[in-house]
């Protein structure tokens, strides 16, 4: 079940130097801004803007690119661009994508989407007045019937691994009154694990801390958002966390696993 969350191609995940146009007052991007989020469409109409230039965000955390997928109950042809209403069982979401040059691209690129089909769709959220929808880079035809039902779990399962850290690792137990699940002074990391990285500056120590703070058998990795969430916490920039994965990365102390969004330690 391909296009699922991790970074979507052309999209560098280290690249927090790229900007949105505009010049003068640009916003820089993070990791989390470049990673593709599964979400539910309930999710998607939950997510807001602070301002019309902000980030999305969603319970706290930054939402970059997102995918969804669902059924087609509607489509709205125009001069310049087709909109699917999509309806998952949580919510109703339109995407919307745009005509190419001629038919012959359009019918290659996009399919021949029909109502009452599944699809998955990954994008960009956007915002006309009160109405959200989805900006479409990519729509497929979804071919396997359990695919919706891998999607759900797979929506869930970040969200919960962003609010509470990754399932089965002491980051993710928490109790009332303590500090963060997230933060990774908490995760029981024995000092002789962590002699070998005394050479490394702080912040790439605590990266490295909250990466083996997961249960070893753990190969799909920690999801980007919450080893910025852990190190956020901690008053970190989202610059810094970004310069900091530039550079572990370059040494070879963490790669990547399931995909680009999720990343371990070399060991």
């Amino acid at each position: 079940m391909s296009q699922g969350g991790g970074f979507y191609p052309n999209s560098s995940p280290f690249n927090q130097s790229q900007a949105s146009p505009g010049g003068a007052g640009e916003t820089k991007r993070t990791e989390l801004s470049h990673s593709v989020r599964p979400l539910t469409l309930a999710q998607v109409n939950k997510a807001h803007q602070a301002h019309t230039d902000a980030e999305w965000t969603l319970e706290g955390s930054e939402v970059g690119q997102v995918t969804i997928i669902g059924h087609v109950v509607n489509i709205s042809e125009q001069t310049t661009n087709f909109l699917y209403t999509l309806e998952d069982g949580t919510g109703k979401v339109e995407a919307r994508r745009w005509r190419e040059q001629n038919s012959e691209e359009d019918a290659d690129k996009w399919g021949d989407i029909q109502v009452n089909q599944v699809i998955r769709v990954t994008g960009h959220m956007k915002a006309f007045g009160s109405r959200k929808y989805v900006n479409a880079v990519n729509i497929r035809l979804s071919e396997d019937p359990h695919e919706i039902y891998f999607h759900m779990m797979e929506a869930l399962t970040v969200t919960l691994s962003l609010q509470n850290g990754a399932p089965g690792g002491t980051v993710g137990q928490k109790s009332p009154g303590t500090a963060s699940a997230y933060t990774a002074q908490s995760s029981g990391i024995a000092n002789d694990d962590m002699a070998e990285y005394k050479h490394l500056p702080p912040l790439q120590r605590e990266i490295i801390k909250v990466l083996l703070s997961q249960p070893e058998h753990d190969e799909g990795g920690v999801h980007v958002g919450v080893v910025a969430k852990a190190v956020q916490k901690q008053g970190m920039t989202s610059a810094s966390i970004s310069d900091a994965l530039d550079a572990l990365m370059d040494a070879g102390q963490i790669y990547t696993t399931s995909d680009d969004a999720h990343f371990q330690v070399s060991r």
